[in-house]
């Protein structure tokens, strides 16, 4: 059976309170999380979306991971993680997404006069922080589709050294959902349209599936604090021109994602289409932009499935 449902969400101004009104007038606030509001999807684009998923083969079935860098530009031992997982994307292209999510006050807040931009995307980094209590355990963090470290006391969150065994045992599983997204992307409005088609392979009785959507930007230069740069040559450990990876932008289905089916079966699908009004060119860069779709389960937030997919 397939459920087809329709969500479009557009951006509205929001007020960034807390520590971040303490902050100087010359501060950036980069990455305002837009609120959400819900309108009809028109046939037009459901019939755009579904033929431009037409055009191209669906992807080899197999199972993806997706790897959450909880990082800081004030965090000196981010760049380390940074490079793990660099290194686990290139090792296995396609199957395993990385994106860089900037939490906590102490490590991801602008601070003048090197770190004037705020790439954390208000609700989600805090709620991320909340839950995980990244602020107490300190950066750099991550996990592996929230999937337990058994070597840390089976939290779903561990430093960059646990990373590796983790991704290799996530992907030696037989994948039990089939994912597939679809953007399409108007340079001249800035509407992003998305597609969304999942599948469930095996039944998950009792279990309530939630879908997840993030937009992610790549190549973000900007200052990044870094331990292993000589104190002598460079005294406050900085670089100035550091790329950031598939940053976080912005969390279209929520911190955790929306609630999709409750109990699915075997060969149950759904198609579900999304709109977005992404910022100004000047803000993102939408040639260097990207959605990452996942399935996950709403007690455990465990992952089952992910996608990566760069706008057109």
């Amino acid at each position: 059976m397939k459920n087809n449902s329709f969500a479009w969400l557009a951006p509205v101004a929001l007020l960034v309170l807390g520590s971040l009104a303490a902050l100087p007038a010359c501060d950036v606030i980069d990455n305002p999380q837009p609120e959400k509001a819900t309108l009809s999807a028109g046939r037009r684009d459901t019939v755009a979306l579904d033929s431009a998923e037409a055009t191209h083969p669906a992807p080899t079935l197999v199972q993806n991971v997706l790897i959450e860098d909880f990082t800081g530009q004030y965090c000196g031992n981010c760049p380390r993680a940074a490079h793990m997982g660099d290194s686990m994307r290139l090792r296995y292209p396609g199957r395993v997404v990385v994106t860089e999510v900037h939490v906590t006050d102490y490590f991801a807040a602008p601070r003048l006069p090197h770190f004037p931009v705020d790439y954390r995307v208000p609700v989600v980094s805090r709620e991320l922080d909340q839950t995980f209590d990244l602020s107490n355990r300190g950066l750099p963090q991550g996990s592996v589709n929230r999937s337990p470290f058994a070597s840390a006391n089976n939290d779903p969150v561990a430093t960059f050294s646990l990373w590796p065994g983790v991704v290799t045992s996530q992907l030696a599983l037989a994948p039990t959902v089939s994912l597939r997204a679809t953007p399409l992307f108007n340079r001249t409005s800035r509407l992003l349209r998305l597609k969304v088609a999942t599948k469930y392979l095996t039944a998950r009785p009792g279990r309530t599936m939630r879908l997840g959507i993030m937009v992610v930007e790549d190549s973000l230069v900007g200052a990044q604090k870094d331990y292993t740069l000589d104190r002598t040559l460079n005294p406050e450990q900085i670089v100035e021109h550091y790329v950031h990876h598939n940053v976080m932008r912005a969390a279209l289905t929520g911190t955790f994602g929306s609630s999709q089916v409750l109990a699915p079966t075997a060969g149950q699908q759904f198609n579900t289409y999304f709109g977005y009004q992404m910022p100004a060119a000047s803000v993102w860069n939408d040639r260097k932009c990207s959605v990452i779709v996942y399935i996950a389960d709403a007690d455990t937030r465990q992952m089952v499935q992910v996608v990566q997919a760069k706008l057109p």
